[in-house]
């Protein structure tokens, strides 16, 4: 299995041989954030059969979380 060093240590080499020091830093945070974002979505709904059924249902929690909010309109009037 490929861990997170890895794939860090990948990133960090491609960005480090396309741009320079900052490209390392860059490409290295890019894949850092998507690597702890996916794994955050898997964790959270592991009783999911696909990455499919993950997705969706993280999708449905923040679209009912936001419907009251989204028009604008504020409870205090």
């Amino acid at each position: 299995m490929i861990g997170a060093y890895t794939i860090g240590k990948k990133a960090l080499l491609f960005g480090y041989k396309r741009y320079g020091v900052p490209g390392a830093i860059l490409s290295g945070g890019v894949v850092l954030a998507g690597y702890v974002a996916v794994r955050r979505l898997l964790r959270g709904d592991s009783n999911a059969n696909s990455l499919g059924e993950a997705l969706e249902n993280e999708l449905e929690e923040t679209t009912t979380d936001d419907d009251g909010a989204t028009d604008g309109s504020s409870a205090s009037n």
